[in-house]
């Protein structure tokens, strides 16, 4: 599955709200394998803010997909029959 793919189902399971654009950026780049300090030095903002947005994308991704979310399992979840 493709980061594209995974942001369209993502899109249809956190609607009506949809991903902020710092939100995407640490989607994309933790799909990509990247660390939060990776993150964070690739988009300009500070590690510790980049934690906290990830954080809270693991809350709201868990809560929509009804299984919880982490960095480290966020392909495996996002996967598991929903292809």
């Amino acid at each position: 599955m493709t980061v594209e793919e995974a942001l369209r189902i993502l899109d249809t399971a956190i609607a009506p709200t949809s991903l902020s654009n710092i939100q995407e950026i640490v989607f994309r780049k933790s799909w990509e394998g990247l660390s939060y300090l990776d993150i964070a030095d690739s988009a300009g903002y500070d590690a510790s803010y980049i934690k906290d947005v990830g954080y809270k994308l693991w809350k709201l991704l868990s809560a929509a997909l009804g299984e919880k979310v982490t960095k480290s399992n966020l392909q495996a979840v996002i996967g598991r029959d929903r292809v």
